[in-house]
């Protein structure tokens, strides 16, 4: 069995930074709208007719109509996305963890193939399993680290 190549790290890692510009941009839309929704912006545009005439407020919900649109084909694409690709990411097999949350089990997916790539998972009795994880770049310095919980939280409640 051939194991993925260097094009195909490449491709796993600029789909997953594709789904984080889509959550990032879905995020902003939302601030926008809501925005535009507020009931100060309602009082500005009430402040604006008192005192010119004109009514700007059909332009804002034109706006706020492009905004409503923009979110909904973000939702869309992001389905799309999410549909295909994932799928052929493969399930990774830890030894020793078969019931991985799948959070957890899309994380390791995603980049256990990815050079420079290194990770441990244990299990915790409050905070179940518990995936550490490095990543060094081709110098060998550290480009990230961290940690994931499958109950990050469990512990407030002791």
């Amino acid at each position: 069995m051939v194991g993925p190549t260097v094009s195909d790290n490449k491709a796993k890692r600029e789909y997953a930074q594709l789904l984080r510009l889509h959550e990032r941009l879905l995020k902003q839309l939302q601030v926008v709208l809501g925005e535009l929704r507020a009931p100060s912006t309602t009082k500005i545009l009430q402040a604006i007719k008192q005192r010119t005439g004109s009514t700007p407020a059909e332009a804002m919900g034109e706006v706020t109509t492009a905004v409503e649109e923009a979110i909904r084909a973000c939702k869309m694409s992001e389905a799309d996305l999410r549909e295909d690709p994932l799928d052929n990411l493969g399930q990774v097999s830890v030894e020793g963890a078969d019931n991985l949350p799948a959070t957890l089990a899309r994380f390791l997916a995603e980049r256990s193939e990815l050079p420079g790539f290194s990770y441990t998972v244990i299990q915790d009795e409050n905070r179940g399993w518990i995936i550490r994880w490095k990543e060094h770049t081709e110098w060998g310095t550290v480009r990230g680290s961290g940690q994931f919980y499958e109950r990050p939280y469990a512990w407030l409640e002791d």
